[in-house]
């Protein structure tokens, strides 16, 4: 049996056997991530920590530069509030979101200095299977290589559960702040 075959198998297993209104567990999966330097992480990293996590890809002309603004405004929202949360943002492109093009995104949006933010790029099957878990839906269009896809933003719990969403474009991001317990999370370290 594949890879491929087998994180496919298991997320249709996990997402299955979630009760209806079950809350959303990303730390069931055994998913394995790379973060912007090529460094393999896994998002049991984020355990014991509040945070936002979403899905975008670098060459996005459409939705994605809009949900990295409003990330933005979250972030210093949560600055001003005296709250921590970190901002995981995963590839849904990773053949084209390699660590140059992400340093490339972090330029073009003014956070190559944010300490919050970690952008994660996994294999095909590991970004299906998280998105599913989460509903997040997208499909990529073969020929054109645009990505169609929701534009949520989840808050996860300190154990992995999914505690509330919104949608990066049209929701206000004020519920979902006040969502972020005072507290939140200490800064994740970098790997040195």
């Amino acid at each position: 049996m594949t890879t491929k075959a087998l994180m496919l198998g298991l997320c249709l297993w996990t997402t299955a056997s979630l009760a209806e209104g079950e809350a959303k567990n990303v730390l069931a999966l055994p998913t394995a991530w790379k973060d912007e330097a090529g460094a393999p992480v896994t998002l049991e990293r984020f355990k014991g920590r509040w945070y936002a996590l979403t899905f975008i890809y670098t060459s996005c002309a459409g939705s994605c530069p809009l949900t990295t603004k409003k990330l933005k405004r979250l972030d210093a929202a949560l600055e001003q509030a005296g709250k921590r949360l970190d901002l995981v943002v995963v590839s849904l492109d990773p053949s084209h979101d390699t660590p140059p093009m992400l340093k490339q995104y972090r330029e073009r949006y003014g956070i190559e200095g944010a300490k919050r933010w970690r952008i994660l790029v996994g294999d095909d099957a590991q970004v299906r299977t998280l998105t599913m878990l989460l509903e997040f839906k997208y499909t990529k269009n073969p020929e054109s290589g645009v990505i169609m896809h929701d534009n949520t933003v989840y808050l996860v719990d300190p154990e992995g559960s999914v505690h509330t969403s919104m949608s990066s474009l049209d929701q206000p991001m004020e519920a979902f702040l006040a969502a972020v317990p005072t507290g939140g999370s200490a800064p994740v370290r970098q790997k040195r």
